[in-house]
């Protein structure tokens, strides 16, 4: 049964990334033909070398929102996954940050990425909301996590995305307006940055810690229990066999894109 519903996502998933790269094709389309092409090599680049979507550039000032021991990265790209809000195959939700925590090597690993661009130009308070938003989320999926791993519906992941942005918005004391300026400039981000699908940024930010245990060691935490272990273990063992998958549709995605976009137009064979 288990094996029935792998296959039957990973058909659905393989269907909706090219779907989706259809539709980010067309917004590509409308960029000038040097920054759509300089985009693209990134993109390619990604995938030759994954673990380089990341990189530990610009985070001077989100390190200093934090006292937690995570490890913050940067990044040019930015990672969309279908839309939790809207049941949609064309609508997507964009995220400046990605934040995952993995078991590698008997040790776990609280990472937070953030778009570079966005570190660049956000306020110091749009950055605490931010941060805030990702810290207080981070909070609840660790707490799941160490009680089982219970999977969360669409309308859980809603509510909980709901909730922790109207903390964001109360810790950060970000105000009306600065809050329209930031969806503005996720809009200008999203609309000239390198777009990768959340399962591949998953991924590349796995390989990217797998390469650089030994200069992460200040980052590494223990089980608290034996229970959160054998989860640890459970989760780095099933994670491992998505790698190929994630990386695979990433590819697809690629060629779905150069195939609508008529490559040839642009110098590309």
């Amino acid at each position: 049964m288990q094996e029935l519903s792998k296959k039957k996502f990973e058909e659905e998933y393989s269907q909706w990334i090219s779907f989706a790269a259809k539709d980010i094709a067309f917004s590509l389309n409308r960029l000038k033909a040097k920054d759509m092409k300089n985009i693209l090599t990134r993109n390619e680049q990604y995938l030759e070398k994954p673990e380089s979507v990341f990189g530990s550039s610009g985070l001077d000032a989100i390190k200093k929102l934090s006292t937690q021991n995570i490890l913050f990265l940067s990044t040019d790209a930015i990672v969309f996954s279908q839309s939790i809000f809207a049941p949609f195959p064309g609508v997507f939700d964009y995220a400046v940050a990605l934040n995952r925590r993995y078991y590698i090597e008997g040790s776990w690993y609280s990472i937070i990425t953030m778009n570079s661009t966005y570190l660049e130009e956000a306020s110091q308070t749009m950055l605490k909301y931010a941060l805030s938003h990702e810290l207080l989320q981070k909070e609840i999926y660790e707490e799941n996590m160490r009680n089982g791993i219970r999977k969360f519906s669409p309308e859980e992941k809603r509510k909980i995305s709901n909730e922790t942005l109207d903390k964001a918005i109360e810790n950060s004391g970000i105000t009306p307006e600065e809050l329209m300026n930031e969806k503005d400039l996720m809009l200008q981000i999203s609309s000239n940055s390198p777009l990768i699908p959340k399962p591949f940024a998953e991924t590349a930010l796995y390989h990217y810690v797998e390469k650089n245990l030994d200069e992460l060691k200040n980052y590494r935490e223990q089980s608290r229990t034996e229970k959160e272990d054998i989860i640890g273990k459970k989760l780095n063992s099933d994670f491992k066999d998505w790698l190929d998958f994630s990386t695979e549709t990433y590819r697809t995605f690629l060629k779905e894109i150069k195939k609508e976009l008529n490559y040839m137009d642009y110098g590309y064979a």
